[in-house]
């Protein structure tokens, strides 16, 4: 059965009182697993499942990840002015090695600086005052994206770490980045769709919980993290905080893309403006090719109907 919210028509939370349409808005939306709060919640839940997937990502057999200690996930501020990191799930593996997980669910600009700064922190945290250097512990970030980071780079899953850019020679083990694009699935080769990590980015993906079943078959750790998002019971308020999450994730977006669609628009517009007259031609027939009407190409471009009619018919006996 798909989770699906459940509210009183008077529900606060958190002193927010929910309207009605918001209400209706909230009922038809399905929690999935790329929800952080969720995603958060299953996998502290389940070490098991924890396990399943860290074995996955580090090319380790599940039974190998041992000893998972759960660290508080607001990295430490040396000084007042430092930049706070809060983390979805960091994680002390065996007493060596750090690693933070992050659930992303929209666009973030920059976000290689922003996993750089997260893993540099807690490479720093992972020693502390008077300790040797070499007590540093392995710092190993993780990036689940639901949207495209190298839009050149055919994989979904990559792992980045410091080199010698003429060798490839690795300069230390000790600070490395994991990039999962679920955009990308869809695309994935043959050889990647055999691999634990397809299997369980697929997992995360899934949109209801007979296809999080299907693709778990035969998986104890991945049947063990259905189980959990199937019957884990959240508290009122953190169930609440999911679907107010889910909410804010797709006005986020809206707002994304209907800044996006201004800008372009308003490129075009100057470049209408600002261009000369071959310049202008053919910025209008690319515009027609992208499917914008002529009618709203008139309209941005100050231009007659007949003219951009013209420019067309020239462009196709040529």
């Amino acid at each position: 059965m798909d989770k699906k919210v459940q509210l009183n028509n008077e529900e606060k939370m958190d002193g927010f009182l929910v309207d009605r349409s918001r209400q209706s808005a909230m009922r038809e939306l399905k929690l999935t697993l790329k929800n952080d709060v969720v995603f958060r919640s299953v996998f502290r839940r389940s070490k098991k499942g924890l396990q399943g997937l860290l074995g996955a990502l580090l090319n380790a057999p599940p039974e190998s990840i041992r000893d998972i200690e759960f660290l508080d996930t607001h990295l430490d501020q040396e000084y007042p002015e430092d930049k706070e990191g809060i983390l979805d799930l960091r994680i002390l593996c065996q007493n060596k090695r750090h690693i933070n997980i992050e659930m992303q669910m929209y666009h973030v600009n920059y976000w290689e600086d922003r996993s750089l700064f997260y893993n540099s922190k807690l490479f720093v945290s992972s020693v502390r005052k008077g300790e040797d250097y070499r007590n540093a512990k392995a710092c190993i970030h993780i990036g689940i994206l639901d949207f495209t980071l190298f839009p050149d780079q055919k994989e979904f899953y990559s792992i980045h770490k410091i080199t010698n850019i003429k060798t490839g020679r690795i300069y230390s083990d000790k600070l490395a980045f994991h990039v999962v694009e679920l955009s990308k699935l869809k695309q994935a080769s043959e050889t990647e769709r055999g691999t634990d990590v397809y299997r369980w980015a697929r997992l995360i993906s899934a949109g209801s919980i007979q296809e999080m079943k299907t693709l778990a078959k035969g998986d104890e750790y991945m049947k063990e993290t259905v189980d959990t998002f199937e019957d884990f019971s959240l508290d009122d308020e953190e169930r609440y905080r999911a679907f107010r999450r889910e909410m804010a994730i797709m006005d986020r977006k809206a707002e994304m893309k209907d800044a996006y669609e201004d800008g372009v628009e308003q490129g075009i517009e100057q470049g209408l403006k600002q261009g000369n007259e071959q310049g202008k031609q053919e910025l209008v027939l690319n515009m027609l090719r992208s499917g914008i009407s002529i009618e709203r190409i008139a309209s941005m471009a100050n231009l007659s109907v007949d003219l951009i009619r013209e420019w067309e018919k020239m462009a196709d006996q040529s």
